[in-house]
C-alpha cells in the first residue's frame, strides 16, 4: 500500500515547536507528493489556519459534536486512511477514536518529565502500547522509547527536528528595524546581547536564565544585557519570575513577552544560550544556529548532539547539566573573543544547513512514512489505552 491518504494529528492549535515541525513536513510533502492530507487538532488555535494551506482541517470539539459514534463524521463514510501520524505525547489521546487496521506512527517530541507526567493523566501505557512504530525527535528521545518504555527499538526511528532556513534567512532584518527592536528594550546600540528564550514553564528554565543574569551582570566589566524572547506576562509564573529579578537586583534583563515573529529579535543576539531541564531538540537552538549564533547550553537533550557535529568551537559550548558557573564562562569566552564567537557561528549555521534544514531532513522522514504506511499495523488502533496493556 502506498501512502495515499495521511492522517496528521495535532496534539494542540497553538504556536509551538512540534506543531511548526508538523506544519513544515504537511508543507513540504503537498509540494512534493500526491497525497492528500487531513489534519485534526486536539485543540484549537492559530495553527489551524497554517494547516488548512495543506489540506483539510478538523477539531476534536467538532467531532465531539457530532452525532453518532465518537469521530463519525471525520471516518464514516470519508477516506480510508494510509497512515496515522499523532504529533507529539499529547495526541495519543485520540487513539481510541481511529480508525482500526490503518497503521499509526506517534512522532515524540518530549522528554522523560514530560512524558512521565502526562502518562500519569491517562489509562494504560499508550506510549508504549499504542502506535506501531514511533519517530524520535531527537537521540535522547530514541533512548528513552527504547530504554524506559520498552518500545522495540527496531520500531524507533531518529529522524531529529528540522527548520526551514530559507524562511529564517529570508527575513533579513534591516539596521533600522534592529536599531528600533534595542530602543524598544531599552538596550544601547553597542551593548552585546545574550538571548534566551521560551515559555516560563519549568522545563525552559527561566529562572536559570535569572541566575545566569545575576552572575553576567557581577562578573563582566562591560554592561552585557540579557533578553528572554516569549513567555506570559499575565500568569502567575510571570509574576514569580519577576519577583526574582527584582529582589537580584538586576538591571538589564528584558522580555518581551509572546512575539508573533521571534526571528527579528533572535537577530539582536551575540550569543544563545538554552537554559532548560530538559529539551528534546528546541527549534529555537536551529533557528538562532541558522543565524550563525554560537549556542551554550547544559547537558540536557538532543541539541548536545548538534553542537558535538557542528565543530570543535561550537562543541565548547555544552556545559555540565545545571552548571550555571560554567556557563557564565562560556559565555564570557564568547563575548570577549571574537574569532571564537565567530567560529562556533559559523560551524553551526554550516551544520544546520546541511542536516536540518527542511529540505535535507524532510524527504528521509517522508520516505519513512511512505515505508510504514506499506507495513502492516499492529494494535487494533479501535481499542482503548487501557485495552492495549
Amino acid at each position: 500500500m502506498s501512502l495515499r491518504r495521511l492522517l496528521a494529528v495535532s496534539h494542540r492549535g497553538a504556536v509551538g515547536g512540534a506543531s511548526i515541525v508538523l506544519d513544515d513536513l504537511l508543507g513540504w510533502i503537498a509540494g512534493h507528493a500526491e497525497v492528500e492530507i487531513t489534519t485534526l487538532m486536539l485543540t484549537p488555535g492559530d495553527m489551524g489556519t497554517r494547516f488548512a494551506r495543506w489540506g483539510e482541517v478538523h477539531e476534536l470539539g467538532e467531532l465531539d459534536a457530532s452525532t453518532g459514534p465518537p469521530g463519525a463524521r471525520l471516518f464514516d463514510g470519508g477516506p480510508t486512511f494510509d497512515l496515522v501520524l499523532l504529533n507529539s505525547l499529547e495526541s495519543l489521546a485520540v487513539l481510541p477514536r481511529l480508525p482500526a487496521g490503518v497503521p499509526v506512527v506517534s512522532h515524540i517530541h518530549e522528554l522523560e518529565v514530560s512524558c512521565r507526567g502526562w502518562l500519569r493523566t491517562v489509562e494504560g501505557d499508550p506510549l508504549r502500547s499504542g502506535p506501531d512504530a514511533w519517530i524520535a525527535a531527537s537521540r535522547p528521545v530514541q533512548e528513552m522509547l527504547v530504554g524506559e518504555y520498552g518500545a522495540p527499538a527496531e520500531r524507533v526511528f531518529l529522524h531529529p527536528s528540522f527548520v526551514d532556513v530559507g524562511r529564517i534567512e529570508g527575513r533579513s532584518v534591516g539596521d533600522r528595524e534592529l536599531a528600533g527592536l534595542r530602543r524598544s528594550l531599552g538596550i544601547p546600540h553597542d551593548a552585546p546581547v545574550v538571548m534566551g528564550s521560551g515559555t516560563f514553564e519549568w522545563r525552559k528554565g527561566p529562572e536559570l536564565f535569572v541566575q545566569l543574569a545575576a552572575a553576567l551582570e557581577q562578573h563582566l566589566a562591560d554592561p552585557v544585557h540579557m533578553v528572554w524572547v516569549g513567555g506570559d506576562l499575565l500568569g502567575m509564573e510571570w509574576d514569580r519570575l519577576r519577583s526574582d529579578i527584582r529582589r537580584a537586583g538586576i538591571e538589564r534583563l528584558h522580555v518581551t513577552g509572546d512575539v508573533d515573529e521571534p526571528v527579528p529579535y533572535a537577530q539582536l543576539a551575540d550569543v544563545f544560550v538554552l537554559t532548560s531541564h530538559e529539551d528534546p531538540f528546541p527549534l529555537v537552538c536551529l533557528e538562532n544556529a541558522a543565524l550563525g549564533h554560537p549556542v551554550v547550553t547544559f547537558r540536557n537533550g538532543g541539541i548536545v548532539d548538534l553542537l558535538a557535529e557542528a565543530g570543535p568551537e561550537a562543541a565548547r559550548g555544552v556545559v555540565e547539566h545545571l552548571d550555571t558557573a560554567a556557563m557564565v564562562r562560556r559565555v564570557q569566552d564568547l563575548l570577549y573573543d571574537d574569532q571564537l564567537r565567530g567560529r562556533a557561528g559559523e560551524q553551526l549555521r554550516e551544520r544546520v544547513r546541511a542536516a536540518y534544514d527542511l529540505s535535507v531532513a524532510a524527504p528521509p522522514l517522508f520516505a519513512r512514512l511512505q515505508g510504514l504506511a506499506a507495513s502492516e499495523p499492529g494494535p487494533d488502533a479501535s481499542k482503548t489505552p487501557k485495552d492495549l496493556t
